[in-house]
């Protein structure tokens, strides 16, 4: 017997409903007031909407109708959206621009621009919510200038691409830990998360302030910068720092301090810290080996050091080290003091 399909954020559903009222009043309350009108004269709805909190400033959502829609909210005003089917299609109209989303392509309207849609049939999406005040601020701290004019971004994003296959997969990982993990929504690893998201999307997909982020690249940073970012991580290393962090405490934008970081040391800021954590992560992994009685766990470890996805972690472990973390855990002492960290 074939087991039922199980929606995306099921354990967080608000509602299930085939009453076209009743699914824009609904849908109303998370996002904002809306036309919602059936592509027919007697369609019927499948309509569901699931919605969980990441922490402060995203939620996820999970948003279905069924038969095709047309969707007119106007002026979403204070959040930005990244729409990503998961099957079908969805004509969008944002501004003066348009794009066919479909799965691999995303659409991001901002909540300047005038947006209408038609969702196709059986056209689910995953969808971020973000307040447009978490994402100026984070544009703010990036470039380490003030934002006076609305931030647009391009309206479709290839998500199939080096830049921002990343992000997808993570949008994926999340609707997964949100459904399984009670305890996420707020936590510290959810606020990292927070972060990530929109990092990533301000540093890779288009808008009007992408030039700002990129700093002035005609004045180099000195070494000297490179080294107070180097300590700052260093003192911080169980903390959730993030890009933004760094450009904060630094006063410089962030493609600034990338570029600095890859002349100085060949790689990139945020390598740099996820390398250092993983020297720290073996480090106590090899100091447990040792211990006789220890009760340490290669998860526990890994989360104390902002590790959200312990698939990618045991990945980016093995490649650093060339062992997985559980065999550092369980490896004999006699061993491990002959044993170094591989570059």
């Amino acid at each position: 017997m074939l087991s039922p399909y199980r929606y995306p954020l099921a354990s967080h559903a608000l509602f299930h409903t085939r009453d076209v009222d009743q699914a824009r009043e609904a849908v109303a309350r998370v996002f904002c007031p809306h036309m919602l009108n059936p592509c027919g004269s007697a369609v019927v709805l499948d309509a569901r909407h699931h919605s969980a909190p990441v922490c402060q400033d995203v939620s996820l959502n999970y948003v279905q109708y069924g038969p095709a829609v047309d969707i007119e909210p106007g002026h979403l005003r204070s959040f930005y959206l990244l729409q990503i089917p998961l099957r079908g299609s969805a004509e969008v109209n944002c501004g003066g621009q348009r794009v066919t989303a479909r799965p691999g392509v995303a659409s991001l309207p901002s909540p300047s621009e005038y947006l209408k849609m038609r969702w196709a049939d059986d056209s689910p999406h995953l969808i971020l919510r973000m307040s447009m005040g978490a994402v100026v601020r984070q544009v703010e701290q990036l470039s380490q200038t003030a934002v006076h004019r609305p931030l647009v971004f391009g309206l479709g994003l290839a998500m199939d691409t080096p830049a921002l296959a990343p992000l997808a997969g993570f949008v994926r990982y999340l609707a997964e830990t949100l459904e399984v993990d009670a305890g996420f929504s707020g936590s510290a690893l959810a606020q990292q998360a927070e972060a990530y998201l929109l990092n990533t999307l301000l540093m890779q997909a288009p808008h009007n302030y992408s030039e700002a982020l990129c700093g002035d690249t005609r004045r180099p940073l000195l070494p000297r910068a490179v080294r107070r970012a180097q300590d700052f991580m260093q003192a911080n290393v169980t903390c959730p720092l993030t890009l933004a962090d760094l450009c904060g405490h630094l006063h410089v934008s962030a493609r600034s301090l990338q570029q600095a970081f890859v002349a100085h040391t060949g790689e990139s800021p945020m390598v740099y810290w996820r390398n250092l954590r993983l020297d720290k992560v073996r480090e106590l992994l090899r100091r447990a080996a040792g211990q006789a009685s220890s009760d340490v766990s290669v998860t526990q470890v890994a989360a104390e050091h902002g590790f959200l996805h312990m698939g990618h972690f045991a990945a980016q472990y093995q490649r650093r080290f060339g062992e997985r973390p559980v065999d550092t855990l369980k490896r004999p002492r006699a061993v491990m003091q002959g044993s170094s960290p591989r570059a």
